[in-house]
């Protein structure tokens, strides 16, 4: 098991460039209406006000036959995101292939950022066979833009499901080729294998995966001897998320600017089985990169 365990939010992406990054959940209505007039874009009135105000709550009150295109536009808004050699992913990932790390990452993130910038630094991130590569494992407890499940298909124009009462199983493949890739979003009826952004994180495709992935996570929490948690604010009714964390004995370094910092303290006091052995840094990731990186020993 992993002695170093890493764990990335939204704000990490967010702040990991001062360009070309997904929005917060505050923003992310608004920039899927612009990227996607004829969808997103239509949804208007009091609806389109709940989403402003708070997405992930807002949801479950879409039709939910219309929320499989949606999530597979959101899977091609996401897929785009291209990490620059700025990029603090990008720059972790170097300093990791110089090294011997004992870590593993767990990103709770759509977009592959993360992923695409350890690809580029040689390092294997899905399979611990690879002879030509370093391998350091990526947990994805909601899955990603660009994974498929490949038991069950239709095509879009002809099959229509209600997404949140719908679950299929199989095998999954990662597509990295933007043409590949958009041929399965725009003729797939199932989106990609990418948990909803609502509260339950339910799931359409790959349901055994994602479950997978959740039991992997709970594994590398309780295996680690450090976690740092990186632009995560706490939302408890992620249980799968932050039930392991309050019981793990690892040191906690946690990341996310002031107020969420507050939150965390909050959370930790009143839930962390072991409440000793916590830092947290009152400063987002691109100001604590530094500070990160050492307390993780890198």
């Amino acid at each position: 098991m992993a002695k170093y365990l890493i764990i990335f939010g939204a704000g990490a992406s967010f702040g990991s460039d001062s360009n070309n990054v997904p929005p917060l959940g505050s923003g992310l209505f608004s920039a899927l209406q612009k990227f996607n007039p004829n969808g997103w874009g239509k949804i208007d009135g009091d609806l389109a006000n709940s989403f402003q105000s708070d997405f992930e709550a807002t949801m479950p009150k879409v039709n939910s036959h219309a929320l499989p295109p949606l999530q597979r536009v959101m899977a091609d808004y996401f897929f785009r995101f291209q990490p620059t050699h700025n990029n603090l992913y990008y720059k972790l990932a170097n300093l990791i292939a110089q090294k011997t790390w004992d870590g593993a990452f767990v990103t709770l993130n759509y977009e592959r950022l993360l992923e695409i910038s350890l690809l580029a630094a040689k390092i294997n991130p899905f399979d611990k066979n690879t002879t030509t590569e370093k391998f350091i494992e990526l947990c994805l407890p909601h899955g990603a833009c660009n994974l498929f499940c490949e038991s069950v298909k239709g095509l879009a124009s002809a099959v229509s499901f209600a997404g949140l009462n719908v679950q299929t199983n199989g095998p999954i493949i990662g597509i990295r080729d933007a043409n590949t890739f958009q041929q399965r979003i725009q003729n797939d009826a199932f989106p990609p294998v990418m948990s909803y952004f609502e509260p339950s994180k339910r799931t359409t495709s790959g349901a055994n995966f994602i479950e997978s992935q959740r039991k992997r996570f709970a594994e590398l929490v309780e295996g680690a001897e450090k976690i740092a948690i990186i632009g995560l604010r706490v939302r408890e009714h992620d249980k799968h998320i932050w039930e392991p964390l309050s019981k793990t004995n690892a040191k906690i370094i946690y990341c996310a600017g002031n107020s969420a910092g507050d939150e965390f303290k909050k959370w930790s006091n009143k839930n962390r089985e072991i409440k000793t052995d916590l830092l947290v840094l009152n400063s987002y990731f691109n100001e604590g990169f530094e500070e990160l990186m050492k307390s993780i020993d890198l």
